[in-house]
């Protein structure tokens, strides 16, 4: 919900470079740091040669990718349903001197007026716990999305079933829905690539909150350690 992510933006969008809002809901900074540079590896070959495209960041949070797309000369608009973070988006653009659109809207409605070349959707379908909603939204996201474009997401998506890490605010559904929620919006799947392959963080999260925070951290601390290189590998 809008509350949900404005109080999340408020909490933690202005500092540890926004990676405590963005990525995992105020984890450690070593743990958020990981993530980023798995997500960051997994999603190179959509983050360099884009000079000149239009595009779209869905869940732009504080502007962590539309920054980089901005400063390959990119005309970028981003959306993000926290009105904080889209402020925070504004802050960190105008800090580097790029000239990107900013707003705030729900993926599911929000009407652009345009068509893109690129869409990027980073970690947003997944936090849509409704299945038929979640399909809406990339309905949506589909009709902006140009005659020769591509859209990149980067949900979780494993390859079976699987609800352990599954909360009020989080589904993961299997990659076989992705593929029928996107063929549906009259898409299709070119490229699948695997960003978390080692599964010890998924196993130890369910548990996490139950541990008393020194054992906890030191647990994640090693979880982390083991799957990062792995992960990078990967």
């Amino acid at each position: 919900s809008t509350i949900y992510w404005e109080q999340r933006a408020r909490r933690f969008a202005r500092e540890s470079r926004g990676l405590k809002a963005v990525c995992s809901f105020g984890m450690p900074w070593f743990y958020n740091t990981a993530i980023d540079w798995c997500q960051r590896r997994a999603l190179r070959p959509w983050l360099k040669g884009t000079r000149g495209k239009s595009v779209l960041d869905i869940g732009c949070g504080v502007g962590r990718w539309s920054l980089r797309f901005a400063a390959q000369g990119c005309r970028v608009t981003g959306l993000d349903l926290s009105p904080f973070m889209v402020e925070s988006a504004r802050v960190n653009a105008a800090k580097a001197g790029h000239r990107c659109t900013f707003v705030s809207g729900d993926v599911r409605e929000h009407q652009f007026g345009e068509q893109f070349d690129l869409i990027f959707c980073v970690t947003v379908i997944q936090h849509i716990t409704d299945p038929v909603e979640a399909g809406r939204a990339l309905a949506n996201l589909a009709r902006h999305l140009g005659p020769d474009g591509e859209m990149v997401l980067l949900e979780a998506a494993p390859m079976t079933k699987v609800r352990r890490c599954d909360t009020a605010v989080f589904r993961a559904r299997d990659i076989e829905w992705y593929d029928q929620a996107l063929r549906a919006a009259g898409l299709q799947i070119e490229t699948v690539r695997g960003v978390d392959p080692m599964p010890l963080k998924t196993w130890l999260l369910p548990f996490y909150r139950r541990m008393l925070p020194p054992v906890a951290v030191a647990a994640l601390a090693v979880v982390t350690a083991v799957s990062l290189p792995i992960d990078w590998l990967l």
